[in-house]
């Protein structure tokens, strides 16, 4: 095990069920560092889906004006 955490809440066993819970805590070590590595990926994501949405509605907001123009001049042209 790595995490000092992890280690010394194995060390705190009493010696008897040390051994016998050893292989959990290297897998709650495991688990830990998977489920900080979710998170991040998350994060990451999110940031990308909110970067892609932003680019969407400035586009969207881009062609709002020029069709706005457009049905402008088209009820002026009337």
């Amino acid at each position: 095990m790595t995490t000092s955490f992890w280690k010394g809440a194995l060390a705190s066993l009493p010696p008897s069920v040390r051994r016998r819970y050893a292989a959990d805590f290297e897998a709650a070590e495991r688990f830990e560092w998977l489920f900080d590595l979710g998170v991040e990926a998350w994060g990451f994501a999110r940031h990308a889906l909110a970067k892609i949405c932003r680019a969407a509605a400035h586009a969207m907001r881009g062609m709002a004006g020029i069709l706005d123009g457009a049905a402008h001049r088209l009820l002026l042209a009337h």
